[in-house]
């Protein structure tokens, strides 16, 4: 150390004045990086509870896109959905699935014979797997989806709990569109 810096730092120990100073530059710096903290703090809340959330994958019905308690953070505010998408669902028991997109609104949804058509065209996706069957006799094909519905199904097809048993969606029940997810660490 110079002179002039002991003699400054040894000043700054004896006089009052010089050492309140320093005290309140030092609690003005902790108020300041405080706020910052509040203000990250408060942006994150509205980040994650407004604009995105997320949810667990319970069990295999999208593997092999999904596997079971893969992580799925979600983005709410969507204005439309597409087929191909893959969504957030709530559905009224308060559970939330994670199902994939194949119809939207005015489209015409039939299964026959294992396959999935959609307006007439057999709609494959290259990330189902097994055959697209019936499931329960409550939903009746073809289906027309109306205004805001859209048709759901899981990848893994064959053990799936989607629109083929609780049948078309209201995108109000939907919570959000993928926006990335974090695989189980094994």
């Amino acid at each position: 150390m110079e002179i002039d810096a002991i003699k400054k730092k040894v000043l700054e120990d004896v006089d009052p004045r010089l050492r309140e100073e320093k005290r309140k530059q030092a609690r003005r710096t902790r108020l300041i990086t405080s706020a910052e903290f509040a203000a990250l703090i408060v942006l994150l809340i509205v980040i994650f509870y407004i604009l995105m959330g997320i949810s667990t994958v319970d069990g295999d019905s999208m593997y092999p896109t999904l596997h079971n308690q893969d992580k799925v953070v979600y983005l709410r505010r969507v204005s439309q959905y597409q087929a191909g998408d893959i969504v957030v669902l709530n559905r009224p028991n308060g559970d939330e699935f994670v199902k994939r997109i194949v119809a939207t609104a005015g489209d015409t949804v039939n299964i026959q014979s294992g396959k999935l058509y959609v307006n007439g065209k057999e709609t494959e996706f290259k990330e189902s797997l097994g055959d697209t069957m019936w499931m329960a006799d409550d939903v009746e094909y073809p289906v027309e989806l109306g205004e805001s519905e859209v048709f759901v199904l899981g990848d893994n097809r064959e053990i799936s709990e989607d629109s083929r048993i609780f049948g078309p969606v209201n995108t109000r029940d939907i919570a959000g569109k993928l926006l990335f997810y974090i695989g189980k660490v094994k």
